[in-house]
């Protein structure tokens, strides 16, 4: 059986990273003013926050709806595989990706399709779509690549530090109740799909240096590691980030990917994470 696997673009998985191990990836959208873009295909990182810097009057916002990219990959997957499976961001977020491949299935009548709730988003969303598809990649059943990806999903870690909080404020992801000072920095985490500050600190370098602990404090080195490392505009620092994971740990999977721009909408310039999770 050949099964093909596919995740939504909040996932930060990149082209490169897409084609290593065989994903497709479905665009989801955001809209400024009286126009909407598909992430990635209409709108880059790059064009994002030039875009941002210029149009401050109008913020952008995510489209609630885009089953017509997922039934539209569906449709021209019908008759290249036997079946689908779609890993998708969490049904919590306002940017409904699993509510949207749910609808397209539903409109599928005829080719076996399974939607999985990744209970995450960026590159721990990723990490499950990876898991997924290496399964698919050695001829795995629809069944057994849908409980590859649900197998990871209890062990994943997700932690990231923001440039600025401000803009997880004003998308409403995270409530002015949640954090203190707007100077603060954050290390935030998601729980059952939430968006969810766990600590703060004084300073964004203090912040940085707690991520980096958090992995030392959970990643075990006496299993192989799955990790991946995203940004917004902070390539170097990912870099770095990396080349001291891959330094510590036995990796079966490292990798870094850049925030799209629906990703970017809620991460400002200048932030960081980090996923991973232990076989």
């Amino acid at each position: 059986m050949t099964v093909a696997v596919i995740v939504d673009s909040s996932s930060c998985i990149t082209k490169e990273v897409a084609e290593a191990y065989h994903l497709r990836v479905v665009p989801l959208h955001l809209i400024w003013g009286k126009k909407e873009y598909a992430d990635w295909i209409d709108l880059t990182p790059a064009e994002f926050y030039s875009r941002l810097r210029t149009e401050k009057d109008v913020w952008p916002t995510t489209s609630g709806s885009v089953q017509g990219e997922f039934l539209k990959v569906f449709e021209e997957l019908r008759g290249k595989f036997d079946g689908v499976v779609a890993v998708t961001l969490s049904p919590d977020t306002p940017s409904a990706g699993y509510r949207s491949a749910i609808m397209a299935k539903d409109m599928t009548e005829g080719f076996p399709i399974e939607v999985v709730d990744s209970h995450s988003t960026t590159t721990a969303l990723g990490l499950v779509a990876t898991a997924a598809a290496k399964a698919a990649t050695a001829g795995s059943s629809l069944e057994e690549v849908v409980k590859a990806a649900q197998s990871v999903i209890p062990k994943m870690n997700l932690f990231f530090n923001v440039g600025s909080i401000t803009y997880f404020l004003k998308g409403g992801r995270i409530t002015e109740s949640e954090v203190g000072s707007k100077e603060d920095s954050y290390v935030i985490t998601t729980k059952e799909g939430k968006i969810t500050p766990i600590e703060k600190y004084a300073t964004r370098e203090e912040a940085r240096r707690r991520l980096r602990e958090l992995v030392k404090e959970k990643a075990r080195k006496e299993t192989p590691l799955h990790a991946a490392v995203f940004h917004a505009a902070a390539r170097e620092e990912a870099e770095e980030f990396k080349k001291g994971i891959a330094s510590q740990y036995n990796c079966a999977e490292l990798w870094i990917g850049e925030a799209s721009p629906v990703v970017a909408i809620h991460l400002s310039p200048d932030s960081l994470g980090v996923a991973f999770y232990n076989e």
